[in-house]
């Protein structure tokens, strides 16, 4: 199955300034999460900022990057349990959600989970994913996988949504959000 535009909304979770330095790549996976949210912007597909209560503030460049996305705040690991995200999800009305930012084993799972029994198609970005530590990111993964999450990166996400190279915007996309080009 691939990622479709038209029944695709994304979801980066926690990108905050007192998490980000105790990840595992953590500044790499700000970028990351940087350019899954200007994608998405330049699809017009939803997306939706989550915060965690006790983290701090939201990063200012992934704030920047996802200007007009909606910020919410959560106390539960796993986002559908708190009552405006579980309100936004079912306005937002999509079959497929695309998952990033943290933590993998703990958030994104519980999320990712929770947004399948509601009979939802899940992607994770495996390559815009991160955990404080190597055994907790990898076991997240294969369990995710082992569940029946999609588990993908960054350019199979691009390339599932502009679908071929004849599609009016690919050269500009691609010399935007390929081959190491882009930059925030």
């Amino acid at each position: 199955m691939l990622v479709r535009a038209d029944k695709t909304a994304v979801v980066l979770f926690d990108m905050q300034l007192e998490l980000i330095p105790l990840l595992l790549e953590g500044t790499q996976l700000l970028h990351n999460t940087c350019w899954v949210a200007e994608v998405a912007r330049e699809f017009d597909l939803p997306l939706l900022l989550t915060e965690h209560k006790k983290l701090g503030g939201l990063s200012l460049s992934l704030h920047e990057a996802a200007e007009g996305a909606p910020r919410l705040e959560k106390e539960h690991f796993d986002f559908l349990r708190e009552e405006p995200v579980a309100r936004h999800v079912a306005d937002t009305d999509r079959e497929q959600y695309v998952l990033a930012g943290a933590e993998t084993h703990v958030v994104i799972l519980q999320s990712a989970l929770s947004l399948l029994e509601q009979g939802k198609t899940v992607f994770v970005l495996a390559d815009t994913v991160s955990a404080r530590n190597q055994a907790d990111h990898e076991l997240g993964l294969d369990r995710l996988r082992q569940l029946g999450v999609h588990l993908i990166t960054r350019e199979m996400f691009f390339f599932e949504l502009i679908r071929n190279s004849e599609n009016p915007r690919y050269l500009e996309l691609a010399k935007k959000y390929l081959d190491g080009r882009y930059i925030r």
